[in-house]
């Protein structure tokens, strides 16, 4: 499931506040923490928890900023060394078992593992503990938990059922009739280390025309999207798409930008998918309701 790619994501998140705190503190805990780092890298893991215990000058929960969870996220990513973090962010949740971040920390390391359904466990007692306190960086781990309970139910790719070559036959409708119609082609990719559904549009002739980037935001559970069209000259476009499931086989996605005039416009993606075609009928919101403005049957290639 790329869990590398999720953990640093949600190491991300979590350094915003990481990296205020670690300022905050007083420069001996960040000593000692280079210290449990070398003490490690030369005497081993029961070494380290003896100097910690001997040595910690903070009996209060540091947060992200605690030497151990310092230590076990800087043994998983410069030394992937998953065992050592292991017994770390375990005697951190030993030591603070009514805080949220140590348990959010250790579903980081199994999800690094591998090891998805012990994780959900560990996310799920960290939301609960955190959901339970008005702090700021509570409020973080529980995006980052969220985060990656989206990203372990895999909703970044529930569109990769339109990965593939496909045929567009598209008609645009004006008042309930039918202005125009073309053909033209889509090749779909999914970038699974950014989860990115990317769609390149070809002309009538196999031209390259445009591109659209579809990127999950796993906190906000909505796709940011960036639209890109050759000699466009207002440059890229940008949008977001909030995905509803209605069937297994039928979509609702409701997309939001800004245009041109500076004016909000709503559009509303209804999408059905059968066996090597795809109905996408697309509505704009108006003051009588949804207008249909355009639709586009796809075909699968081959």
């Amino acid at each position: 499931m790329g869990a590398l790619i999720k953990l640093k994501w949600s190491i991300s998140l979590l350094l915003i506040c990481f990296t205020t705190s670690l300022l905050a503190q007083k420069d001996s805990q960040a000593d000692l923490m280079d210290n449990l780092y070398k003490t490690y890298k030369d005497k081993g893991a029961k070494e380290v928890l003896k100097i910690y215990e001997k040595n910690n000058p903070n009996t209060e929960y540091e947060g992200m900023a605690e030497p151990l969870n310092m230590l076990g996220y800087r043994l998983m990513q410069e030394d992937e060394d998953l065992a050592a973090a292991e017994v770390f962010l375990k005697a951190q949740i030993e030591e603070y078992p009514e805080e949220a971040n140590p348990y959010d920390s250790y579903s980081d390391l199994l999800l690094e593992m591998g090891k998805k359904e012990e994780a959900v466990k560990y996310i799920e007692k960290s939301l609960a503990i955190a959901e339970q306190r008005d702090h700021e960086q509570n409020d973080l781990i529980i995006e980052a938990g969220k985060a990656k309970m989206a990203i372990i139910d895999n909703k970044d790719k529930q569109l990769n059922f339109l990965v593939g070559n496909w045929d567009n036959e598209t008609k645009v409708f004006q008042n309930g009739e039918e202005v125009n119609n073309s053909k033209s082609s889509n090749n779909i990719s999914f970038d699974s280390s950014g989860s990115m559904l990317i769609v390149d549009h070809d002309d009538a002739g196999k031209k390259p025309c445009c591109k659209r980037v579809m990127v999950y935001n796993p906190v906000n559970d909505e796709f940011d999207v960036a639209f890109m069209q050759r000699n466009q000259p207002n440059g890229i476009s940008n949008s977001k798409m909030k995905l509803k499931e209605i069937s297994p086989d039928h979509y609702e996605m409701i997309e939001e930008y800004t245009d041109t005039n500076n004016e909000e416009v709503k559009l509303k993606h209804d999408i059905t998918k059968k066996s090597n075609e795809v109905e996408w009928v697309i509505y704009n919101s108006n003051d009588s309701g949804w207008e249909k403005t355009r639709t586009m049957n796809l075909t699968k290639q081959g």
